[in-house]
């Protein structure tokens, strides 16, 4: 054999090497993701303990008694045959800080609260903010094993609530025709104080047949 075709049966032997380790590479990544998300499906699936049919909420086993107390409220507000729109406005966004700011319960970064409660047009941009700000310090559980003191809402209380123009605070396309809106002032209390916020003022609008959070912000 020539010292031209070594060369190139030398090549050819070294890219099939790259590509056999590539390979392998590739196989053990999906391998690992797989277990991953078995493991993880495993030890944060929920289960769904109460809904509200033709709204989409829902209640899990995981979820704090003042979330699931406050979600029995939602249920009478929504059962009544004139529904008042504000007390319904309010009480969505009471779940929403219940669930949003409580992490004790949370299992990883990912498992960001309140999502249901959020703006359909506005969630992937909610649970990505979320992730790398208010979530990002939350450590993994999934072993059961965390020691990290986090958060659980006591008490929520709605200070204000009142009818407003969408247009007056929130801008863009997704949120162009929007004609209900309420602004809703909150304050609420931890188990234990550590150091958390402790109001903020959220936006609700109306999102097709239901209501959702379209803004939060600190007050």
């Amino acid at each position: 054999m020539s010292k031209k075709d070594k060369k190139v049966k030398k090549k050819k032997n070294k890219k099939k090497l790259i590509i056999f380790i590539l390979v392998l590479l590739v196989a053990g990544g999906l391998t690992y993701y797989a277990l991953c998300c078995n493991s993880s499906s495993k030890k944060t699936g929920a289960k769904v303990v109460d809904k509200i049919d033709n709204f989409d909420y829902k209640v899990s086993d995981t979820d704090t008694k003042l979330f699931k107390n406050e979600f029995k409220n939602l249920k009478k507000v929504l059962s009544k045959k004139e529904i008042k729109r504000e007390d319904y406005a309010s009480s969505v966004a009471k779940l929403f800080i219940i669930d949003f700011f409580t992490l004790d319960n949370k299992v990883t970064k990912n498992d960001v609260g309140g999502v249901q409660f959020v703006y359909s047009k506005y969630k992937t941009t909610f649970i990505d903010k979320a992730r790398d700000e208010f979530y990002k310090y939350v450590k993994s559980n999934l072993d059961n094993d965390r020691k990290q003191d986090l958060p659980v809402v006591k008490e929520v209380k709605v200070e204000s609530i009142e009818k407003i123009n969408a247009s007056d605070v929130l801008s863009g396309d997704d949120f162009a025709g929007i004609d209900e809106a309420y602004k809703a002032s909150l304050s609420w209390t931890y188990e234990e104080d550590l150091g958390y916020q402790t109001e903020a003022t959220v936006i609700v609008i109306k999102d097709e047949d239901k209501l959702s959070v379209a803004k939060l912000t600190s007050n």
